[in-house]
């Protein structure tokens, strides 16, 4: 079990209908997210919040319900 390890933050250009932008992926440890205090699982939405006093980036878990009214859409993974 680990809860502590060190991430790295990950930018990817995309394109969609001619506009490009930057994607922003941040890389959560293998080791981490197999610790059984993880609040996430794949494909489940999260609330991102910059906290501009603690200069911190705070990630928390959400219903679907809560996410949808935010105006989050559940992809369906293709196989």
């Amino acid at each position: 079990m680990a809860r502590v390890g060190v991430g790295t933050v990950i930018g990817r250009k995309s394109v969609s209908r001619g506009r490009e932008y930057a994607r922003i992926w941040i890389y959560v440890p293998t080791k981490v997210s197999e610790d059984t205090a993880f609040p996430f699982k794949i494909g489940m939405p999260c609330l991102v919040e910059i906290d501009e006093e603690k200069g911190q980036v705070v990630v928390k878990p959400i219903s679907e319900k809560e996410a949808t009214k935010l105006g989050w859409r559940k992809r369906i993974r293709r196989k």
